[in-house]
């Protein structure tokens, strides 16, 4: 009986530890996918899934993910060129290849990786004084060497973050920024080894001093909202920013140590610049600064070609005064009109209107702030032109939007880039006369129109053009590496302790139950 009774609680351990390794390969297996799912490790490389590969060159641009084999195929956006392949994992450094020969409507195969492992930097971003975690902080690791690269995490709810991308063996700076209410904060010379979490980087964040205020209109006291505040220290480095709301009220609750800031508006619409200096800030309280905007007076007018009078669309003008004091500008629109309307005092102006190499101005123009000094007219010595407007689509008729349009003809040349629609216009460059105009596009083939007749001031319409894509070449391979990476929050031990921990349970009431089941008063039979 004691014998039989042996073999079965043997048989039970057996069960129990068999149970207890499949949830720790579960375990580990589900930790693992957490960062790259399609993990194997019985066989001499790890197959990497969700790398993401990109293939970068003059000729075009391509990417893709890898499967859980590890295999990657970009099969678009390559035309026939050398391309710089990279391919990102996480918890591994970043790899490039140079040079990589493509072919459009060939494959370039066997374009493999093997990443190594990144190094890791953990802690917990707290608030001085109080110790309360802070989250959704971004901190940032960045190499100690010049030029270095730099990755970056946020915090949880419990103010914790885990760095374990793209960090080779060396020295870095960490970074903790962003931070609403608080101090950025950063701890230099923490040491890092590829394939070793650095833990317990740690940085409590001190309380930010606050600006905040109301923007009004010194004339009227109207509330200005969509006003941009830019808040530098009293040295001129840029500590924050804020928008004003409907009502005219901002807030800068962030880096703001005790000392002096300036609070400036630069180019307010409508109104003049203003900078108030020497705002006492204390960390961790408030502090009150109005800003009253003074109107802007306005310069307006039209710019048109000489000779012909015929408007000039997207030129510019701009107006300073004698001592630069004030200045403002602005583009004209397509019938020629401009209007500045924003950085200028009662003074005396230089306005100057300019077109590619084409220039004018003139002086003594008298402006008042919160008056318009109108009809400040230029023309522009820009040879007259016509105009040729068209659209360019692909062969299922949807618009191409960037394509690159060329008219080129013994009277001149001009272009144009098409827009969302695919339309295009070219309106300057173009004299009397007969031209070839070329329409091309990344992934496209170039077509040419030939004979196009084009008269001065006036329009030659419908010059279309269907393209028809050109195959991309393909590039494929691998991307593996030779050891895991760091494990994710929460580390797999702790899983695995957690299962042992429940299996116990299970297996001392098992132990329990069967007990009774074999006392005298479980095997006394009842009638």
């Amino acid at each position: 009986m004691l014998k039989r009774k042996l073999i079965a609680d043997f048989k039970v351990v057996m069960v129990l530890l068999s149970v207890l390794a499949s949830v720790s390969a579960l375990t580990l297996s589900s930790s693992s996918k957490r960062v790259f799912s399609g993990v194997v490790y019985a066989t001499p490389l790890i197959p990497l899934e969700d790398a993401y590969v990109t293939a970068s060159g003059p000729e075009g641009y391509g990417s893709a993910s890898t499967d859980s084999s590890g295999q990657y195929t970009i099969t678009e956006g390559l035309m026939t060129g050398n391309y710089t392949v990279t391919a990102s994992a996480r918890g591994y450094l970043d790899a490039k290849i140079d040079y990589v020969t493509v072919t459009g409507g060939l494959e370039t195969s066997n374009v493999n990786f093997l990443l190594d492992v990144s190094g890791g930097i953990s802690g917990k971003i707290t608030e001085v004084g109080t110790d309360l975690p802070l989250q959704s902080v971004m901190v940032t690791a960045e190499s100690s060497m010049s030029g270095g690269i730099s990755e970056s995490a946020f915090t949880d709810a419990n103010g914790d973050y885990f760095i374990y991308t793209n960090l080779a063996t060396g020295t870095y700076n960490v970074t903790a920024s962003y931070s609403t209410g608080h101090i950025t904060k950063d701890t230099t010379g923490i040491a890092v080894t590829a394939g070793i979490e650095t833990k317990n980087v740690n940085l409590a964040l001190e309380k930010s001093g606050i600006i905040s205020g109301t923007v009004t209109d010194s004339i009227s006291s109207l509330p200005l909202p969509d006003i941009f505040i830019f808040v530098s220290s009293a040295t001129g480095v840029f500590s924050g920013y804020a928008l004003t709301n409907s009502s005219g009220g901002y807030r800068v609750n962030m880096n703001l140590d005790t000392g002096s800031y300036n609070v400036s508006v630069l180019f307010p619409e409508g109104h003049l610049s203003k900078e108030v200096s020497g705002i006492a800030v204390t960390a961790g309280l408030e502090t009150t600064a109005d800003l009253a905007l003074d109107p802007s007076g306005i310069i307006s007018g039209r710019v048109t070609t000489i000779p012909g009078g015929q408007p000039v669309a997207d030129a510019s003008v701009s107006a300073y005064s004698g001592g630069f004091d004030y200045f403002g500008s602005a583009d004209t629109n397509a019938t020629g009109y401009y209007r500045i309307s924003s950085g200028l005092g009662t003074e005396t102006y230089t306005v100057l209107a300019s077109f590619g190499s084409d220039f004018n101005m003139t002086t003594g123009v008298n402006v008042v702030a919160g008056s318009e000094t109108p009809d400040v007219n230029f023309q522009l010595a820009i040879t007259p032109s016509g105009t040729i407007t068209g659209r360019v689509t692909n062969t299922t008729g949807s618009p191409i939007e960037g394509a690159y349009v060329l008219a080129e003809g013994p009277a001149g040349s001009g272009d144009a880039y098409t827009d969302s629609n695919g339309d295009y216009s070219i309106s300057s460059g173009l004299e009397t006369g007969t031209y070839t105009v070329n329409a091309s596009a990344t992934g496209y083939s170039t077509i040419s129109v030939t004979d196009v007749s084009v008269t001065v001031d006036q329009v030659t319409p419908n010059v279309d053009f269907q393209l028809s894509s050109v195959p991309s070449g393909i590039i494929s391979g691998k991307v593996e590496a030779e050891s895991p990476a760091l494990p994710e929050f929460p580390h797999p031990i702790f899983v695995f302790l957690l299962a042992a921990s429940v299996i116990a349970v299970a297996f001392a009431k098992l132990r329990t139950t069967r007990k009774k089941a074999l006392s005298p008063l479980a095997r006394t039979p009842t009638f």
